[in-house]
């Protein structure tokens, strides 16, 4: 039992950690999943109306994903798991179970199906690219990947730019995009 009160002290505060645990995977299932029900469920409205409507809404998160990085992230919650992160970038990060249900809660209320699903699919791209970025054999990838591995790993070493993990537009608009390093490591 002591795997589960692990698990459960996890799910409770987060953390990061040097091998992916179960608890890191879940998200990469359950909003994809979660995504493909509403699309499924909302399928006779589906047109163009609707994908503009589900790239506002992908559009959205990264709006309040850049703002929840740069504010709580850095600034009153700046300890623990995410200054942890900035200088172990390697390792696998775990939010709080408490952390993205509320943010996709008030989401739901707020908009109807459309942005909604755009916004989940926003968080999952959130989740594949930074994992891509930290994680990934970027030698694999376009030079661009490489690139954008390099901007985002400006943010590491100087915490006060480059807060947009998802999309870069936010930094440009509010003036914290800051050039990448001609040369570096992993992300």
């Amino acid at each position: 039992m002591t795997w589960l009160s692990n698990a459960a002290r996890l799910a409770l505060r987060g953390g990061a950690f040097a091998r992916p645990n179960w608890l890191f995977w879940l998200d990469f299932i359950l909003y994809p999943l979660l995504a493909i029900g509403l699309v499924v469920r909302d399928c006779d409205a589906l047109g163009w109306r609707w994908a503009g409507l589900a790239a506002a809404g992908f559009l959205g998160f990264t709006l309040l994903e850049y703002w929840m990085h740069r504010l709580p992230l850095h600034g009153l919650l700046y300890h623990g798991s995410h200054e942890r992160h900035h200088t172990h970038p390697a390792e696998y990060v775990v939010f709080p179970i408490w952390y993205t249900p509320p943010i996709f809660a008030g989401a739901w209320m707020v908009l109807s199906v459309a942005p909604f699903v755009g916004f989940i699919i926003g968080y999952c791209w959130f989740l594949v690219w930074h994992h891509v970025l930290h994680h990934a054999d970027l030698n694999r990838f376009p030079s661009a990947v490489r690139r954008y591995a390099l901007w985002h790993l400006a943010h590491h070493h100087d915490p006060g730019c480059n807060f947009g993990i998802t999309l870069p537009l936010w930094d440009y608009l509010f003036g914290t995009w800051r050039a990448a390093p001609q040369s570096g490591g992993r992300a």
